[in-house]
């Protein structure tokens, strides 16, 4: 959920969002699974954790009116699995802000922990952001 009282200004290196909660539920795997034609196994796809990850970030930015994001790259480091099920919070920080004429790219910081607070994946995605 973005942080009503940031403004993109102050987006700045350091800048470190809310942590977000969400639950990895059967139904959130199974809609991911459809869409890259996979099966499951009771366990959550890496890459499903991290697309909702990445989701919940990109929707934690606040955007200026008129300001498109576009999702550039991500690197990625896997720890352990979780199951089905499973709650997970995400930490997002701003690594990197790089302004250049009509496009903005931030290089993004995330950690995503289980329950129990241990390190699921981190990494680091940039999205650009255009006017």
């Amino acid at each position: 959920m973005p942080d009503k009282t940031t403004s993109y200004e102050e987006l700045i290196p350091g800048y470190s969002f809310p942590p977000a909660s969400y639950e990895l539920t059967a139904s959130v795997v199974a809609k991911y699974l459809k869409a890259v034609d996979g099966g499951g196994d009771g366990f959550v796809p890496p890459l499903a954790v991290t697309a909702l990850a990445i989701a919940t970030m990109a929707g934690s930015i606040p955007l200026p009116p008129g300001v498109v994001a576009i999702h550039g790259s991500q690197e990625l480091e896997f720890f352990k699995v979780v199951p089905v099920g499973t709650i997970v919070e995400c930490h997002t920080k701003v690594a990197q802000k790089i302004a250049r004429g009509k496009m903005t790219m931030l290089a993004m910081e995330l950690e995503v922990l289980d329950q129990a607070r241990e390190r699921v994946q981190s990494g680091k995605a940039t999205i650009a952001l255009l006017t």
